[in-house]
């Protein structure tokens, strides 16, 4: 029988957690942040991609206006004042206003080799543009906006325009215009050739590329971008900060982001320099065996957008 007196005694809360509490806590907490960090780091490239995409496709468009207001010629394609602009013989412009960038003199760092704010500042198409952050890209290792100062190692400019759009040669220097590609006969015809210096003369506008990011390890990235058409010449490469997005504009203002197809090709552009021929890739079957070879897709895809109509997209040297 229960004793009367007998009382009921509460018993205190708990107010804390369990060890084992705490340690499914912290186990969730680090689940949480293993999932978000890759998905925050995506995010922020996919950013960078935009904008860098946002600055090239501002600059294509700026050189568009700047081709209506001058008899429909785009800007030189070349970064110094050198030359003129040539129309039906006569001399209408005068180099440091029709190069897009004016690399030269007190608007290179000291050694020359890097440009100053005032480089972008006086060339063609700052007055269209009017944002010296447009030419960078985010991506750029050595982004100087910071302080908006060059140095001996930093650039300001991230971005080059193609070299055959444009007034380049013989309007600007006549001893530029290469032996650009040698046909069948074998006859080298000059660069010039290829050029397409004014609205009308663009076969593909949607097709031809504009502007490319473009990474000059020893020097800013000075005159226009090209490769040699007929084989696998890397001339000049593209940025290999992200081989998974090398971002360019075309003519018609739209843009694109090409993934290198052998991302390896960045640490040989460094170790190879600049006029690399690349050699033909090896293919191989499933049991390893190598089957032949093929033309390097990468150098293919950006041979394809010089300037499309007018480059031919296959040489005697291969018919790819």
């Amino acid at each position: 029988m229960r004793n009367s007196t007998q009382r009921n005694v509460a018993r205190p809360a708990r107010t804390g957690f369990t060890v084992t509490e705490l340690v499914v806590v912290v186990a969730i907490i680090g689940l949480i942040v293993a999932l978000l960090v890759p998905t925050i780091g995506k995010v922020r490239s996919k950013s960078r991609t935009l904008k860098c995409l946002t600055n090239q496709r501002t600059i294509t468009m700026a050189n568009y206006t700047y081709a209506t207001s001058n008899q429909s010629r785009f800007a030189s394609p070349r970064t110094d004042s050198f030359g003129t602009l040539n129309v039906n013989g006569a001399n209408v412009n005068n180099g440091s206003t029709h190069c897009w960038v004016k690399a030269e003199g007190a608007n290179l760092a000291p050694g020359g080799q890097f440009e100053r704010p005032s480089a972008i500042e006086q060339g063609s198409l700052y007055p269209y543009i009017g944002d010296i952050k447009s030419y960078i890209s985010p991506d750029e290792p050595t982004n100087p906006l910071a302080s908006n100062i060059s140095s001996t190692g930093t650039r300001v400019r991230s971005y080059s325009f193609n070299a055959l759009l444009g007034s380049t040669r013989p309007d600007e220097l006549p001893e530029f215009d290469d032996a650009f590609m040698t046909n069948m006969y074998g006859v080298a015809p000059q660069l010039s050739q290829y050029n397409s210096t004014t609205i009308g003369t663009i076969k593909s506008p949607q097709r031809m590329m504009a502007t490319i990011v473009e990474d000059d390890s020893v020097a800013y990235n000075n005159e226009g971008w090209l490769v040699l058409p007929q084989m696998a010449n890397w001339i000049d490469w593209p940025a290999g900060w992200r081989p998974d997005a090398i971002t360019m504009s075309y003519v018609d203002g739209s843009t694109d982001s090409y993934e290198l197809a052998n991302p390896d090709l960045p640490n040989k552009w460094d170790s190879n320099g600049h006029r690399w021929p690349q050699p033909n890739e090896t293919t191989v079957d499933e049991s390893g065996q190598t089957t032949g070879s093929i033309v390097p897709p990468d150098w293919k895809f950006f041979r394809d957008r010089l300037n499309p109509g007018v480059i031919p997209n296959s040489t005697y040297l291969f018919g790819n």
